[in-house]
This record gives structure tokens, sequence and C-alpha cells, in this order.
């Protein structure tokens, strides 16, 4: 539902960019675009809704909010809570509609129907978001459940949540640097000093982590077998956070929980 939508650290990101307005800061911004949901204000669009409420019914039109970017191409707006979208509207905020989607189905959206830009929190402070720089980031391999999961609150929890995540298969990705003596996977040194494994959910996460960084999509069950490799004590996914690190014994419970699934 619209009114429960509250993606904080998305719009924690775009308060940081419309500061300083650089290049990390917007990377951020666009990194925080692959989780969480965002609104768009369908005000002014004739729905009607199925007998059980699930879908909206055949007929329907949907309007939704727009404007023009910077370079005169069409502009979509979103809202990272329903508060962002009434200031567009304070002349009737009672005839407020607005429609819940996944963030990142927002770039989805915007690419497919031709926009150029996403603008987020138009009414301020916003941070306008072009489709075109995004483009290597819808196309590539996402983990939106691990993702989810490092999300969940409370260490254990989330531990709990990424192990449940990982254990379903699927793909990260390694941060990779090319060079003329060859292809080097990223590794880290934790706070311990020990050699860690470093995984991704999205080619945006390896980005942030080190821009001149190429990526490869990875099987999980590949990437749990290296981290549990010699000379590597675990695994760490997305570094600049939220992020987890997972022990010998953590990989060992995937890794079992993996080979059950055949």
């Amino acid at each position: 539902m619209a009114d429960l939508v509250d993606n904080v650290a998305l719009r924690r990101a775009i308060a940081a960019f419309s500061e300083s307005s650089e290049h990390p800061a917007y990377l951020e911004v666009v990194r925080n675009i692959m989780h969480g949901d965002l609104l768009f204000d369908t005000t002014g669009s004739a729905l009607t809704m199925t007998e059980d409420g699930s879908s909206i019914a055949q007929g329907s039109t949907l309007a939704f909010r727009e404007g023009t970017g910077p370079d005169g191409e069409r502009a979509l707006f979103a809202f990272t809570r329903q508060e962002e979208a009434l200031r567009m509207h304070e002349d009737a905020p009672a005839a407020v509609q607005t429609l819940s989607q996944p963030a990142v189905s927002t770039l989805d959206f915007a690419a497919e129907h031709g926009y150029g830009w996403l603008y987020l929190d138009p009414a301020g402070p916003t941070c306008g978001v072009k489709i075109a720089d995004v483009q290597f980031a819808l196309r590539s391999v996402r983990n939106d459940a691990v993702k989810a999961a490092l999300d969940t609150v409370g260490p254990t929890w989330m531990k709990n949540a990424v192990i449940d995540a990982l254990s379903l298969g699927g793909q990260l990705l390694y941060a990779v640097n090319e060079t003329a003596e060859g292809v080097q996977v990223r590794t880290f040194a934790n706070p311990a000093g020990q050699n860690v494994a470093l995984a991704f959910t999205s080619a945006v996460e390896v980005v942030v982590h080190s821009a001149t960084d190429a990526w490869a999509a990875i099987d999980i069950s590949r990437i749990v077998s290296d981290a549990l490799g010699e000379n590597i004590s675990g695994l760490v996914i997305n570094p600049a956070g939220p992020w987890i690190e997972l022990g010998r014994d953590d990989l060992l419970q995937v890794q079992a929980r993996l080979s059950a699934l055949g």
C-alpha cells in the first residue's frame, strides 16, 4: 500500500546528493534504487479494482505525473513516501493517487516507455537519474533476494536471512581488475587482517566499491566454494553497506543446503 512505502535509505542518498551533486553521491542514489519501493503519482487516473481488490480491473486508465529533464527529454516522477507526492499537490492533497512499485521496477518502466530521466522526490531535495546512466545495472545480474536480506534489522536475523537467500541458489557478482597480466578477482582484508572473498548483489554495488572494476556473474555455489578455499577466511557481501561477513561455519551451512537442492 502507498501509505506503507517509506524508502528511508534512498531519501537519505537523495538528500546527500542535493548537498554535493558529485559523482560518488549520484552513484549512492543509483545504488539505493536497486532496493525498496517507490511511488508513482497517478493523480487523475480512472481506476477500478477487481472484486477481491487484488489488481486493477480492465478498462482502467493510468496517468503518470511527469516533467522534462534538463536536456529536454521526458522525466518520470517517483517518490520515496506519500508525503513527498503530497507536496506536489498542496492545493488538493485529498485528490492525490499513488501507485507502489519496487524501486528498481520504476527504472525498468521508465526505460520501456521512452523516458530519458527518473526524477526522485521532485519537490525537493531531488535527484534526476539519467536512464542511459543505469542501463548497465538493468542489463546485468541482480540478486534481489540477497539484497533484501541484507536490509533485515538485527545482526542475527540478518545473517539468517542472508543464509536463507544464498541457499536458494542463483548468482552474485565478483569484482574483477583486468590488467595486462590477466584478470584478478578482488578480495578484501577484514578488520582482523584476514583475507576474505568479496561478492556483490548488483553491478552498481561493484561500481560504488571501485569505479574502475569490471564484474562477472558467478554461481553462488562456486562463490561459496571459493570462499572456503585456502588462505580465505570468509565472504563479505556488498562492502559499501549494508554488508555482512560470513565465516566458515556459515558458508558450510549454505553449501550443505545448496547440495541438498541438487
